[in-house]
């Protein structure tokens, strides 16, 4: 059931703007999700007021206030150091965008205000000075059904802002509401307006909904109503099986939305099987282009394409520990629990469980952990010696030479972390260039240069 709320569960700057309201003759409601958080017993943030105040009134009213979004009735008062927005009570006009309305007009009835609103449990406001809560749509009843039912008629709502039916999606999975029928029925009919909505606006909705507990309700939303055909048809056009082992590893996967990203595009490899033969699969140049296409920052994109290339390495079953050391190299520390986690779900969904690729990929996983946990030196700030020193000690000049030295130490000490100590890489240093003054090739130079290891065990 709902909570029933009381003044006291509403923030005290934010009951003071709405005492400050009402002394001077008007009136303000929580409204929107902070309000529906709360009602479902859950921490709520980014408080917004909805008031019968004109935006000019509230500037008077208040001494700091920016006029954020004043053409539409939203001003953001700041308070005790936060910030809160306040918008006037309003109707609206036409959405020719498909995105917002082409007029607002201000009301002074808080019904008329929420009946403009998305869904139910969104068109719900509380007075916290009157200790009174405003419900005209049911919204109550849709939270303790845990429902997702639009206000009104549902394609007129989706057909006045294409963001809605992607907000559906996403609820469903941030909430683990279902949607109404007629609600879900009305998605189709309205696509046309959801295509007009920006890149940007559907990447925020997907990256929401790849934080929920189970992605896959969202997904699985977008899928059946046919907003994924529009976003990505190739991954909409996925057969039942490869689409439900999809949902399967997005569900499965750590709550990190690259991580979640990179799992619910692996099925867009040109052959997720390859898992099971310990073959690398080719990215397919389109999951490039849409993660360009949405607006994927390129940390974003570089993330999930490394994450997608190097989830199975070939040949990993039979790496040594000096292989493992230079995958983790290439991977880099940082995301290479990432990388071997992918691999290992990818396993699960894609070839099954209990499988010898799912055994293989958690075994490299392991020993991957084991790498990071040794704290082997993977990259050249991890040496025990740095340019300056190889400058200063052997007489090299500053340019190119010093890094091509520092790349052969790097080489020497991920094959045998052991060298990584300032007297050898000193002597690995001068071997090389010993090596270079005779001509030697530059693929043969660290093995010529390794130190002697005579009578020590040496790692494979």
């Amino acid at each position: 059931m709902s909570k029933r709320i009381t003044p006291a569960d509403i923030p005290a700057p934010v009951v003071e703007l709405c005492q400050t309201l009402a002394r001077h003759g008007q009136r303000a409601w929580v409204v929107g999700g902070c309000l529906r958080d709360l009602l479902r017993g859950q921490p709520a943030a980014d408080w917004d007021l909805a008031t019968d105040a004109r935006p000019e009134q509230v500037q008077a009213i208040f001494p700091r206030v920016i006029p954020t979004g004043i053409q539409h009735g939203t001003v953001t008062v700041r308070h005790r150091g936060g910030s809160y927005e306040l918008t006037t009570l309003r109707g609206e006009g036409a959405y020719s965008d498909g995105r917002r309305p082409d007029s607002v007009q201000f009301v002074s009835d808080i019904a008329d205000d929420l009946g403009r609103r998305d869904f139910t449990i969104n068109a719900i406001a509380y007075d916290p000075v009157a200790d009174q809560l405003v419900d005209p749509h049911g919204g109550l009843l849709d939270l303790e059904r845990r429902t997702i039912r639009a206000v009104g008629e549902p394609a007129r709502r989706f057909g006045e802002d294409g963001l809605r039916v992607l907000r559906a999606a996403r609820f469903a999975a941030t909430l683990e509401f279902a949607l109404d029928p007629s609600t879900e029925q009305a998605i189709r009919p309205t696509l046309a307006t959801f295509q007009r909505v920006s890149a940007e606006r559907v990447r925020e909705e997907w990256l929401k909904a790849l934080k929920a507990r189970e992605p896959a309700r969202a997904f699985q939303v977008m899928r059946r109503t046919g907003i994924l055909a529009v976003t990505y048809p190739a991954l909409a056009a996925l057969s039942d099986e490869l689409w439900q082992r999809t949902m399967v590893a997005v569900d499965e996967s750590r709550a990190e939305p690259c991580l979640r990203l990179a799992a619910l595009l692996f099925a867009l490899r040109d052959d997720p099987s390859a898992l099971a033969r310990g073959a690398t699969a080719r990215v397919d140049e389109s999951v490039a282009e849409w993660l360009v296409r949405y607006r994927f920052s390129n940390q974003e994109r570089e993330r999930v394409l490394r994450l997608l290339a190097l989830a199975w390495p070939a040949g990993a079953e039979s790496f040594s520990e000096a292989d493992l050391r230079r995958f983790a190299r290439e991977v880099s520390r940082a995301h290479l629990d990432e990388v071997a986690e992918l691999g290992e779900l990818a396993a699960h969904a894609f070839v099954g469980a209990g499988s010898p690729a799912e055994q293989r990929a958690r075994q490299l996983r392991a020993r991957l952990r084991e790498v990071v946990r040794a704290e082997t030196p993977l990259t050249a700030r991890e040496l025990a010696l740095g340019g300056r020193e190889l400058m200063s000690e052997l007489g090299v000049a500053p340019g190119p030479r010093v890094g091509q030295l520092i790349d052969g130490l790097l080489a020497a000490v991920l094959e045998d972390p052991r060298q990584n100590t300032r007297e050898r890489l000193l002597d690995t240093a001068r071997a090389l260039l010993d090596s270079e003054a005779r001509g030697v090739a530059p693929g043969a130079r660290a093995e010529a240069a390794r130190p002697s290891t005579a009578g020590e065990p040496r790692e494979e």
